[in-house]
């Protein structure tokens, strides 16, 4: 029996694992899963071919509800605590949370790793790290030994993360950016693409440049209304 997959989110990241679900490219049994149904309020249709079901209207959220065994928040870039919080009301629905986790990625443990995370194509988590819920380790992102990464938390392409760093709840960390060892990222924070962290980040800072420099503040919000 097929297990339908709801998509939160219809843009470029929701078609990428719309096509390692299809593909039988993800660590689960893709014979039994079926992406049936898409939603996003900020869309006229999806950017990517499907033959699932879209809405972006409230009125079709209790059947799409209904009908859903699973369902994937694709929600990337500094968007965490939308992810992580719309990811909570889904789970209120009691729908099941769906680890996208590629073939080609590799970890060390998978007790160390949260629900719904997302590891793509080549992404590392090496010994000793764990990984909160709803996090995103994207294409070719190392994290290295030992390291605490919070929930929320969006790891871009090509990142590298040195061994015993903590990442708080809701932190981005840009393409191609090197975080030090041993450093500290508080909630929030926006590393900048190409960065180079060579030492703690405050809540909410965004930092860029080698090495890396405060640039502002950054304000994270989320709007659950559509739940309600």
């Amino acid at each position: 029996m097929s297990k339908n997959i709801l998509f939160w989110g219809g843009k470029f990241k929701a078609g990428i694992i719309h096509d390692l679900i299809e593909k039988d490219k993800i660590l689960a049994d893709t014979t039994s899963l079926v992406v049936k149904y898409v939603f996003d309020p900020n869309l006229l249709k999806t950017q990517f071919k499907s033959n699932a079901k879209f809405s972006n209207k409230k009125i079709d959220l209790k059947f799409f509800f209904k009908n859903s065994y699973h369902f994937v928040v694709c929600i990337g870039n500094e968007l965490g605590m939308a992810r992580y919080f719309i990811s909570k009301e889904l789970e209120k629905k009691k729908i099941k949370p769906l680890d996208i986790i590629s073939k080609n990625a590799y970890f060390d443990n998978k007790k160390l790793l949260g629900k719904g995370i997302q590891l793509f194509p080549n992404s590392v988590v090496q010994t000793g790290s764990t990984v909160g819920d709803y996090s995103i380790l994207n294409t070719g992102s190392i994290l290295e030994h030992h390291c605490e990464v919070g929930n929320g938390v969006h790891i871009m392409p090509g990142a590298v993360i040195g061994g015993n760093t903590y990442i708080s709840d809701f932190v981005t960390i840009g393409m191609n950016a090197t975080v030090m060892p041993k450093i500290k990222i508080e909630e929030g924070a926006y590393i900048g693409a190409g960065a180079v962290v060579t030492k703690d980040v405050k809540k909410n800072e965004v930092v860029a440049g080698n090495p890396a420099k405060f640039l502002k503040k950054i304000v994270h919000k989320v709007d659950l209304k559509i739940f309600k």
